[in-house]
């Protein structure tokens, strides 16, 4: 039987490799191999850049309009008039929505530049598949597949 299963790279999967070689799985019946989140050949850094840009200007329009509200209503106070204040506390709101925005999307995608995903294959008899399988379901495998062995 051939049983593979994906993982993230975590210590569960490293738990889980553990847990088949202690049910008597020997490490020449297992495969394991981290797999690529983009092409080295193909880079294609523009469409991904394009949407964070498209996001982040999404959110600074609306951090813009939610601030030239407030600027305007208080803008009937202060001495400059509402459309200068409405003006000033729109720029100030898309810089701040914009800003904000560009942090996180840096920071969530250094973030998961280092998390990939681990494709488990193990080869193992018959009657060790169901023990196997569940160690990876155990150990949170993100998907578990079976697949017969052709005889020898």
């Amino acid at each position: 039987m051939i049983i593979i299963g994906t993982f993230m790279h975590s210590i569960e999967l490293e738990h889980a490799l553990t847990k088949l070689e202690s049910i008597g799985v020997s490490k020449e019946r297992l495969l394991v191999v981290c797999m690529d989140k983009e092409s080295k050949i193909f880079q294609s850094d523009k469409p991904n850049k394009a949407s964070s840009l498209s996001t982040g200007v999404e959110i600074g329009l609306a951090c813009a309009t939610a601030m030239s509200v407030i600027g305007t209503s208080l803008g009937f106070i202060w001495t400059w008039g509402p459309v200068i204040w409405g003006l000033i506390f729109a720029f100030t709101g898309f810089c701040l929505g914009f800003g904000i925005n560009a942090i996180f999307v840096n920071k969530h995608k250094r973030h998961n530049k280092f998390k990939s995903e681990v494709t488990v294959i193990v080869q193992c008899q018959a009657w060790q598949a169901d023990e196997v399988q569940q160690v990876m379901w155990t150990n949170r495998a993100l998907t578990v597949g079976l697949a017969q062995a052709s005889p020898e």
